[in-house]
């Protein structure tokens, strides 16, 4: 099984992107906190993670990719940062914390869902 985390602040959009990336050889990990994020992807070390930047609490998604990948355990793990910032600025941040892909809100479905099959095939 693939094993996905989205780490998503909105719980409609969390649980819509739950939805259209359903698969039978997927298993899907949902929070919406960033220091949660981190815990989740310790422990399941998925394979990829869909990561919102603007998040509640203390930690933004820019600090949870470097984080990750900074963590042996989780270097590995592909991350796609999904922002509704999207100057060139932010991708570039979102480049420099670690992030594999970068997709800006509002998104294309089916971009989205073609990005993350990339990352899992």
């Amino acid at each position: 099984m693939k094993k996905v985390l989205i780490v998503e602040d909105q719980v409609d959009v969390l649980k819509l992107l739950e939805m259209v990336l359903r698969a039978e050889d997927r298993t899907f990990f949902l929070t919406e906190s960033g220091e949660e994020a981190l815990e989740i992807a310790r422990e399941v070390i998925p394979d990829v993670i869909l990561l919102d930047i603007m998040l509640p609490g203390g930690m933004n998604g820019y600090e949870v990719a470097r984080t990750l990948k900074n963590d042996p355990a989780t270097a590995n793990c592909s991350i796609i940062v999904m922002t509704a910032r999207v100057q060139e600025q932010d991708k570039a941040e979102a480049f420099d914390a670690g992030a594999d892909d970068f997709i800006g809100k509002p998104y294309n479905l089916e971009d989205l869902r073609n990005m993350v099959a990339r990352f899992l095939a």
